[in-house]
C-alpha cells in the first residue's frame, strides 16, 4: 500500500514538470517606431489589467507592414497607409488610428541657446542640400543672434519609415519647387536629386532610437523625429499655413488633426496646408493595422485596440484619438471577427 501511495505521488510530481507551459503571450505587433514608445507604454498597462502579454517589435512602419503580409505578427502598426507600390496581404485588412503626434525638425547646435526659426521653404532647402551651413543668410534673417559658422549635418532613416514617408510628404506639399518629389517610406527614394553627391552632409542611421543617439552625439545636426525621443534636444519653430512659428506640441498637432475626414478604411485624408493659425503640420497618426478575419485572435486584437483609443491617452509626447478619428478608430475595430 505505501509502496503504491509513492508510485501515485512520483507520478503525480513528474506530471508537474511535463504539462506544457501555457504562454502568457497573447498577441504578436510589430512596426512604427513614431509610435513605439507609446505602444511600449499602453502594453504594460494593459498587462496589468488583463494579466496578458503583448510583444511589439518596433523595426519601421515598412518592416511592420512587411510582418504583417507574411502572417509573422497578428497585427502591425504603421504611421502610413499602404502605397499603391507596396505588397498588400491578400486577405482584407483594416486601419485603425491608435494614436497621433507631432514630428519635431530636431537640431544640435550647442552654442546657440535661442530656440530656432524656420520657413517652410528653408526647411525643404536644407533638407534638399540647397542650405549647407548654419549661418547662411537665409537661416540668419529669421533668426536673432549670430548662428555659427558650422556645416549642416542632415541624419536621416535608413530604414523603411512612416515617419519619413510623413515628413517627405509634408515637403512636397508646402514647398513643390523645392521638394519637388513625392513623398516615400524611404528618404533617398523621396530625396529631390542625387543623394551621392552630398557626401558627409548627409548621414543615415535606422530607426528613431539612432537618429536621436547620432543627433546627441553630433554638433550642427539636424533631422525629424517624434517628439518623445527628442528629450534634452532642441526642436525647431516651424511656419504653418497661418506663417506663424509653432512648437511641435500636443495641443498644436491635435489642431493640425482635429476635424480630418477619413476613408472608408480608417485612413485620415490629411491636409499638410492646414490654415489654421494654431497648427502644427508636420503631424500625423499611427494605425493599428488588423485582419478583418483575425480568427482565434479577433477578441484579444478588439480589446487591446480599443484599451489603446480609451486608456492609453495621457501617454507623454502623443496625442490623444478623438472626435472622427475616435468614431473612425472604434467602426475600424469592430469590423474585426
Amino acid at each position: 500500500m505505501k509502496s503504491k501511495f509513492f508510485v501515485v505521488m512520483l507520478t503525480f510530481i513528474v506530471s508537474l514538470f511535463t504539462i506544457p507551459a501555457v504562454s502568457a503571450e497573447s498577441l504578436k505587433g510589430a512596426g512604427s517606431t513614431f509610435s513605439a514608445n507609446f505602444v511600449d507604454q499602453c502594453r504594460v498597462l494593459y498587462g496589468k489589467q488583463t494579466g496578458k502579454t503583448i510583444t511589439y517589435t518596433p523595426n519601421g512602419s515598412g518592416a511592420g507592414r512587411n510582418f504583417f503580409n507574411n502572417k509573422l505578427v497578428d497585427f502591425a502598426i504603421s504611421d502610413t497607409p499602404y502605397s499603391s507600390a507596396d505588397r498588400k496581404p491578400t486577405e482584407d485588412f483594416i486601419y485603425v488610428p491608435l494614436v497621433s503626434g507631432p514630428i519635431a525638425v530636431v537640431y544640435n547646435l550647442p552654442q546657440y541657446k535661442i530656440r530656432l526659426k524656420l520657413t517652410k521653404e528653408v526647411l525643404a532647402k536644407i533638407f534638399a542640400g540647397q542650405i549647407t551651413m548654419w549661418n547662411d543668410p537665409e537661416i540668419q534673417k529669421l533668426n536673432t543672434g549670430k548662428l555659427p559658422k558650422l556645416r549642416i549635418t542632415v541624419v536621416f532613416r535608413s530604414d523603411g519609415s512612416g515617419t519619413t514617408e510623413v515628413f517627405t510628404s509634408y515637403l512636397n506639399a508646402v514647398s513643390p519647387s523645392i521638394w519637388t518629389k513625392p513623398g516615400h517610406k524611404t528618404f533617398v527614394t523621396a530625396f529631390p536629386g542625387d543623394i551621392n553627391n552630398y557626401i558627409g552632409y548627409f548621414q543615415s542611421v535606422n530607426g528613431s532610437t539612432q537618429v536621436a543617439f547620432t543627433q546627441s552625439t553630433l554638433p550642427g545636426s539636424i533631422s525629424y523625429n517624434e517628439v518623445s525621443y527628442t528629450r534634452g534636444m532642441q526642436s525647431a519653430l516651424i511656419e504653418n499655413e497661418a506663417g506663424r512659428f509653432m512648437t511641435p506640441t500636443i495641443g498644436a498637432a491635435s489642431a493640425f488633426l482635429s476635424n480630418l475626414k477619413f476613408n472608408q478604411d480608417g485612413t485620415a485624408l490629411l491636409n499638410y496646408k492646414n490654415p489654421s493659425k494654431f497648427s502644427y503640420n508636420i503631424s500625423t497618426f499611427a494605425y493599428g493595422i488588423a485582419y478583418t478575419n483575425s480568427g482565434q485572435n479577433a477578441a484579444e486584437i478588439k480589446n487591446f485596440f480599443t484599451f489603446a483609443i480609451t486608456k492609453c491617452n495621457k501617454i507623454e509626447g502623443y496625442a490623444s484619438i478623438s472626435g472622427n478619428a475616435l468614431k473612425a478608430a472604434k467602426l475600424q475595430i469592430a469590423k474585426i471577427k
